[in-house]
């Protein structure tokens, strides 16, 4: 079966706790902090395989989740690093986030994308007397990992796309170009998946695809068109197969119309590319005034023409090697085919932002958030240094420039907060977790 679409869901591990601990030896009964830190939570990698052609297991595993980092320990022993989980797609396949925004376009054998990024290493006391002081009586806890759900799309990296309207014989083309052996019948829609095929003119090859048949309105979700458009678009060359037998009852030219009127609707890039067309079916002697119209239509759009019969292979070696002049030439020129590789992970942004929401003041920003999320609130020492930190970052002043009054609640991350003039953060915090301890949060 032919999955072209998936939705998974993807978690990163979580950073592994610091440690606080201090030295112990026989002489040395007060040494100094030797708590480490803990290991960086395992990534969710997306790698580029060959040997995957179709998104299909996706539709029997939708969940990734990468190992945990863990706890570090005292003597200074480092936390072990979480494991990393490979999540192996086809080349082709395209990761968008939940708004739809592409994120990242995967097309090279080998090219890895990490998709949610493994949670911070909490710090041990060791790592935290710089900052502190000699004796830090606490530590910080792993940063969990990103989660999100993710979309996937597969769009076919072929050099060559055939494309026409249900029955006009594009299976039985690339059976005849190529080792594809697709499915090959005298009705419409024979062709419910793409086909892929390695054609091998002289001393080049180039991989073709078949599209399943496109019909008029196909880019506005007409037909099963507009469910594999998306497969032509990394094509450097296009071939309009159109259909010339008079049992058919269309007309030639008219179709050749349609087709590049649909491309462009679709993505206007695509009719600006290289563009060749075949007449097929010759075998079943169609109609002299057909083919001048269609040869005339061609020759306006400066489209190649050449007239072929799948079924019986008549002028295939002529118009193959007329594709292969058109692909080697789009690599000379570096055709743009829309394919990027992975975009680079957006630089973590410093800003810090107050908004208001019945009542609720919301504080946002990377680094804060960061913050709270390890912070041990288990620990007075612990709570006195997000305080501090917190202060130093600005966060009283944009409250009380936000207009928070007393008993106001403040959000950070997931922790809330009750605001006091009077008190500072330190002691907000306070009494915020010995309010939660007391509900039994």
């Amino acid at each position: 079966m032919f999955i072209d679409e998936a939705l998974i869901f993807i978690e990163a591990g979580r950073g592994g706790d610091g440690c606080a601990s201090f030295l112990r030896e026989k002489y040395r009964p007060h040494g100094g902090p030797d708590g480490a830190n803990g290991g960086r939570g395992g990534d969710v990698v997306l790698e580029v395989n060959n040997s995957v052609r179709t998104l299909i297991e996706f539709s029997r595993r939708r969940h990734f989740r990468a190992g945990n980092g863990s706890r570090g320990g005292s003597r200074n022993k480092t936390g072990a690093r979480g494991s990393d989980i490979i999540v192996l797609v086809p080349p082709g396949t395209v990761l968008r986030d939940e708004e739809g925004t592409v994120i990242a376009d995967l097309v090279d054998p080998g090219q890895k994308f990490i998709a949610a990024s493994g949670g911070q290493a909490g710090r041990g006391n060791a790592a935290l007397v710089k900052e502190v002081g000699p004796l830090p009586r606490f530590a910080e806890k792993g940063e969990p990992g990103d989660e999100r759900a993710i979309k996937l799309e597969l769009k076919l990296v072929a050099d060559v796309a055939i494309v026409g309207f249900p029955n006009a014989g594009k299976s039985s083309l690339i059976s005849k170009i190529s080792r594809a052996r697709p499915r090959v019948a005298d009705y419409p829609f024979t062709t419910i998946e793409p086909n892929l095929g390695v054609a091998t003119v002289a001393d080049s090859e180039f991989v073709v695809t078949d599209v399943p048949g496109l019909i008029k309105g196909a880019h506005e979700g007409r037909g099963m068109g507009i469910a594999f458009l998306r497969h032509i678009e990394r094509a450097a060359v296009i071939l309009y197969l159109v259909d010339m037998s008079p049992a058919s009852g269309r007309r030639p030219v008219e179709d050749l119309v349609v087709l590049e009127d649909e491309l462009e609707s679709y993505n206007p890039d695509l009719i600006r590319r290289s563009r060749i067309v075949a007449a097929n079916k010759m075998d079943l002697k169609p109609r002299s005034q057909d083919l001048d119209d269609l040869r005339l239509e061609c020759e306006a759009r400066a489209l190649g023409m050449f007239a072929i019969s799948a079924a019986t292979g008549d002028g295939i070696p002529a118009l193959m090697s007329a594709v292969a002049d058109l692909v080697q030439r789009s690599d000379e020129e570096g055709v743009s085919t829309g394919a990027r590789v992975a975009y680079e992970p957006a630089a973590e942004e410093e800003t810090m932002s107050v908004t208001r929401s019945d009542g609720l003041f919301v504080v946002t920003g990377v680094r804060v958030e960061r913050l709270v999320k390890m912070t041990d609130w288990s620990n007075d020492d612990a709570i006195t240094y997000l305080a501090r930190k917190l202060r130093e970052a600005g966060v009283d002043d944009m409250l009380a420039r936000a207009g928070a009054h007393d008993g106001d609640e403040v959000e950070i991350s997931t922790k809330t907060f009750e605001y006091s003039s009077h008190a500072g953060v330190e002691e907000i915090a306070r009494a915020s977790e010995a309010a939660a301890d007391e509900k039994g949060v």
